[in-house]
């Protein structure tokens, strides 16, 4: 493993040709409290099975942060070795020497895709509802479909009253047909940006009812005094699935946004290939792709994906879901594919994605009051940082139809430095 100087770093990270993977290898109690912008947390106890995961491509320059000692060194140095990593930096002086330096640091879980949900409501126009508008909603006869737009276990756990759940990576397929095309809408999630997500996906699919967002989610209900819904159970699987029509969507959509479609059935091992799951239907697994909630993967991209510039293939075997996924991590920068047809099964293993504990604000699902508040003034906060360091512009706006050519934020940053 190389040593690299801090300034030499900087040169990688704001070279728009360079596919780069940046990791912190602290384990993720540390590393949410303070991280170096465009980080990604690959633990060091957890690294020689997650690391394969996050760069798939052995040609990607990999920048290494997050070190306590010469044995941990040691041991990166040693595992990246026998992967046949040919591009691998530690950063040298690490933190000490990257906060002299008055480099971006921010915070938090999930924050990359958290600060791009917060960008999307901004440049979409987001309508948002509140706590006690919807509660006066609730008290008399209306045409609103008020939908969770989380996945089923989280939905399960609590809720709001009146919500049915459908997560947003297959509202597309759960919104087009008669009875629920025939409603107006109001999603929303935990707190605020799968419900942002939501919005602007009924926005992409060209679903002109009227739409909003309640504002804050569960948290912001609770902060408003009023109860959340326990152990409901989901009915996402009684939605029925018309295959036809969902295709001819995903492509009508697809064109509007001029994304990239493949039909390849030989499989690069040096990219990304993700199966969407299914919450409508099961679907056969797809050996060598690996499988996750398309909602998901958009929500905590960083438990997924860490290079910049690898090719990403989607598939659903419900297209407007791949089409849902492609869209969006286009829009973070990332260079997403959907896989049209079937693809063939190939010898690749992953290892298993779990949900971490939450250790920023970890007690705002808990009904704490004094975390849901600061969570959701965190998540405020996200857009003004990036500004404050000189992006003006971190991701194309939510109204560009046009994602042919996209370009990863972690560049539009670190040219300002």
């Amino acid at each position: 493993m190389q040593i690299i100087e801090v300034k030499n770093a900087i040169k990688l990270l704001k070279n728009p040709k360079q596919n780069i993977a940046f990791l912190d290898i602290r384990e993720r109690k540390q590393y949410v409290q303070s991280f170096a912008f465009g980080t990604i947390n690959c633990p060091l106890s957890k690294f020689k099975t997650t690391i394969k995961d996050f760069v798939p491509d052995q040609s990607t320059a990999i920048l290494f942060i997050g070190f306590k000692n010469s044995v941990q060194t040691k041991k990166v140095g040693r595992i990246t070795k026998s992967l046949n990593y040919k591009n691998v930096f530690q950063i040298e002086g690490d933190y000490k020497k990257w906060k002299k330096e008055k480099l971006p640091v921010w915070a938090g879980e999930y924050t990359f895709s958290k600060a791009f949900g917060e960008w999307i409501e901004i440049t979409s126009e987001v309508k948002n509802l509140f706590p006690k508008q919807l509660k006066k909603i609730h008290q008399k006869p209306h045409n609103y479909l008020q939908i969770d737009a989380r996945p089923k276990k989280e939905f399960e756990k609590f809720t709001l009253p009146n919500s049915v759940q459908c997560s947003g990576g297959e509202l597309p397929c759960f919104i087009n047909n008669q009875t629920n095309l025939k409603k107006d809408y109001i999603v929303h999630c935990a707190g605020r940006t799968r419900s942002i997500v939501a919005y602007q996906t009924l926005k992409d699919f060209n679903f002109k009812n009227k739409k909003y967002v309640l504002n804050g989610g569960t948290q912001n209900w609770v902060l408003n005094g009023y109860d959340r819904d326990f152990k409901n159970k989901s009915k996402i699987k009684s939605t029925k699935l018309k295959f036809k029509s969902d295709l001819n969507l995903a492509n009508k959509i697809a064109k509007k946004f001029n994304i990239p479609k493949s039909s390849q059935k030989n499989n690069n091992k040096n990219c990304y290939y993700f199966q969407l799951n299914s919450e409508i239907k099961n679907f056969k697994k797809i050996k060598g792709w690996k499988q996750v909630n398309a909602t998901t993967l958009v929500q905590n991209t960083d438990k997924f994906i860490a290079s910049t510039k690898t090719k990403i293939f989607i598939f659903s075997n419900i297209p407007t879901s791949a089409v849902f996924a492609t869209i969006w991590l286009r829009r973070m920068g990332y260079d997403a594919i959907w896989q049209i047809k079937n693809p063939r099964s190939f010898k690749k293993s992953y290892s298993i994605t779990k949900p971490d504990p939450t250790y920023f604000f970890p007690k705002r699902h808990l009904g704490n009051k004094s975390h849901s508040r600061g969570y959701l003034n965190w998540e405020h906060s996200l857009i003004p940082t990036i500004r404050k360091w000189g992006c003006k512009q971190p991701w194309v706006s939510a109204n560009q139809n046009n994602l042919r050519d996209i370009k990863h934020t972690i560049y539009k940053v670190y040219k300002n430095f």
